[in-house]
């Protein structure tokens, strides 16, 4: 008899996990609470124009395990991804400066504000330092670039003073750069497909039983355990174990609206994501995605990404590390109400700031860990 396994979310994590598993020779169920699957990096439709109600996602991976399966399911189309920031060099400015994010030193060097940057450059110490967000970034590109880049989009995207904010995710997202590379990514493979992601994600799940509709929590452990041999939890913990509010979480609202456009290619902003780290505006970027999609189309949709939302979008990493240990604490008593064994993957049930390709990674090898350690 097969061994059964219960996942519960039907996003990359719980996608990948259940379609690796089953490849493998167990019976497994997918049980999503939405209608839909996909999670956040699912896309939608507007007048037929494709958006993202949840913010941009662009598929990026060194990962050759993680290319070879996605594209395996359709992700092919490459997509290198730009980013522009929109600047105010002083608060009395009126004309900003469209720069590219990262920042590169030749477009700085064309600033008013460069002789101020250079000599900031030149005091910083070899390697940054720092505990908490602020301290490390300034001390990487020095306080001038900060103020001008990232101080008041941190403020906006997380609520809080930077200051408050961990280290530990600023070298995945802050650099300066000196080398010419425009885009934002370094990483062998991007795409983007052009109806979004939601059609590789139905493929991964195309063979894989999934119940939508269906919300399971701790409350159901006891059945769980009595349908399934082992259950995976791709979602959020606090959510799972019925605590709200013993995570602090991070959401955005896209708050997205349709605009004509005189020709089918037409786009209406500078770049597929512009940071606008100003106070001027309440929301931290625009996003089209039809920058990316190529969609030959009458229309576009803009979407002004509003920080803020009560939705888990992103742990929030504090420099104390408090939400991490708890989230590893809500771990363990999870575990605790269920006499099978219970597995935590992706970024909602590990409370981590990861990339679509890194779901997929965590998916690998948590299917790894239950195909050596249950069998098939």
């Amino acid at each position: 008899m097969r061994r059964r396994i219960g996942i519960v979310g039907a996003g990359w994590t719980g996608a990948v996990t259940g379609r690796l598993l089953t490849d493998t020779g167990f019976a497994v169920e997918v049980l999503e609470k939405t209608s839909v699957v996909g999670g956040h990096s699912r896309a939608e439709t507007m007048n037929g124009v494709v958006y993202e109600p949840n913010g941009a996602h662009i598929f990026h991976t060194d990962n050759e395990a993680v290319n070879k399966f996605v594209n395996a399911h359709g992700l092919t189309r490459p997509y290198d991804h730009k980013v522009l920031t929109e600047v105010f060099l002083s608060p009395d400015d009126d004309e900003s400066h469209l720069l590219s994010w990262p920042p590169q030193v030749e477009e700085l060097e064309e600033l008013p504000v460069w002789p101020t940057v250079e000599r900031e450059l030149a005091s910083l110490p070899p390697k940054p330092v720092g505990d908490n967000f602020e301290d490390y970034v300034v001390s990487m590109m020095g306080r001038t670039l900060y103020d001008l880049f990232i101080r008041d989009y941190t403020a906006k995207q997380w609520g809080r003073p930077a200051t408050e904010l961990s280290a530990r995710f600023a070298p995945k997202r802050v650099e300066l750069r000196r080398d010419g590379h425009r885009g934002l990514f370094r990483d062998r493979w991007q795409y983007f497909p052009p109806n979004g992601i939601n059609e590789v994600i139905e493929s991964v799940l195309s063979t894989v039983a999934v119940t939508l509709n269906t919300e399971v929590t701790v409350d159901d452990a006891d059945r769980l355990g009595q349908d399934y041999d082992a259950v995976i939890i791709t979602a959020a913990l606090d959510d799972f174990a019925r605590c709200p509010g013993e995570l602090e979480w991070r959401g955005i609202e896209m708050r997205s609206r349709y605009e004509p456009t005189d020709d089918p290619g037409g786009v209406l902003t500078p770049a597929y994501v512009t940071n606008r780290p100003s106070t001027r505006v309440p929301y931290t970027r625009t996003v089209e995605t039809k920058h990316a999609t190529g969609q030959q189309i009458g229309g576009t949709v803009i979407s002004e990404e509003m920080p803020g939302a009560p939705r888990r979008h992103y742990p929030v990493l504090t420099a104390d590390g408090a939400n991490e240990r708890r989230n590893t604490e809500l771990a363990q008593k999870i575990a605790e109400h269920f006499d099978i064994p219970v597995y935590f993957a992706g970024r909602l049930a590990t409370y981590r700031y990861i990339n679509q390709d890194e779901a997929i990674a965590d998916a690998m090898a948590v299917a790894d860990r239950v195909a050596a350690e249950l069998g098939g």
